[in-house]
């Protein structure tokens, strides 16, 4: 498998990182390797490549009960390998604000959506949607989250970033892998945990049922966090989606538009109840 990159800086990062997963006995991601002539890195048309094994295989079915726990269990096991001490590592990495991107995020939802003709059912969907993300903005608390990411680039926490299902690889029975280096950073990897729940619920119906079928107990821990119930209400993956959807055009508008109408009566039943919980914790 090859993979491009427009500057040989960014490449020669990619395998710098590779070759800290290379020194575990179980690497937990995708190692790149060498050319047949030797070389780490190929230039050809403008471009720097990298190349990693083919890893036969297939991304998880996050409608599978077994797909999903494995999932949690290789983010465990990769989170575990990806603590960078070393500051040649740990450069290699940029850090965020979890605050601020969201921050943008709903922002570019609120302009998008103002800018586009759209169904009056969806022009009300939209506010209500912006509704959850103000709400929960206003509640995150944000020096206990700046502690938080603090703390992350003190111990030297990275981030997968991008826990999507294709970015797992099942190699055989039980061994799943990540794959892509895009997006590693030095932030509290609970917000890996966080995406990874986001990526699922809309496959269940909002069902929290299925969380507890994670077999996770540092999830079921996270789940009576303040902050994690508060962040579980930002719908980041509507924004995010809806973003792109406005950027690309009417096909992927009326994609997106069907998505929203049948994902949010289930989606608003669980915000409600988060709500009420952190109204009302018991």
């Amino acid at each position: 498998m090859l993979k491009g990159f427009s500057r040989k800086e960014e490449c020669q990062e990619q395998l710098k990182l590779s070759r800290w997963y290379s020194q575990q006995s179980s690497p937990m991601m995708g190692i790149y390797t060498s050319f047949p002539t030797g070389k780490k890195i190929h230039y050809y048309e403008n471009m720097y490549w990298g190349i990693m094994p083919f890893y036969k295989g297939d991304e998880l079915d996050l409608n599978d009960e077994k797909d999903i726990r494995d999932g949690i269990h290789a983010i465990r096991k990769f989170h575990r390998q990806s603590i960078f001490q070393s500051d040649s590592y740990l450069s290699l990495l940029s850090s965020y604000s979890l605050i601020e991107k969201w921050t943008k995020r709903f922002n570019a939802f609120k302009r998008n959506s103002k800018k586009h003709h759209i169904s009056h059912e969806m022009s009300e969907a939209f506010q209500e949607m912006i509704a959850w993300g103000k709400w929960s903005l206003s509640h995150l608390n944000r020096r206990e989250l700046e502690k938080m990411e603090q703390n992350a680039r003190q111990k030297g926490e990275v981030c997968h970033g991008d826990v999507a299902p294709h970015n797992f690889m099942r190699l055989s029975g039980d061994t799943v892998i990540l794959i892509d280096y895009d997006l590693f950073s030095v932030v509290p990897q609970d917000y890996d945990i966080l995406q990874y729940v986001n990526r699922i619920m809309p496959y269940w119906d909002w069902s929290p049922s299925i969380l507890r079928k994670c077999q996770d107990p540092e999830l079921e821990s996270l789940l009576r966090k303040k902050w994690f119930l508060i962040a579980l209400v930002f719908p980041t993956d509507l924004y995010r989606e809806w973003n792109r959807a406005f950027e690309a055009g009417k096909d992927q508008i009326k994609e997106m538009t069907t998505f929203t109408e049948e994902d949010l009566p289930f989606r608003r039943k669980f915000i409600k109840t988060i709500q009420e919980l952190v109204k009302n914790p018991t």
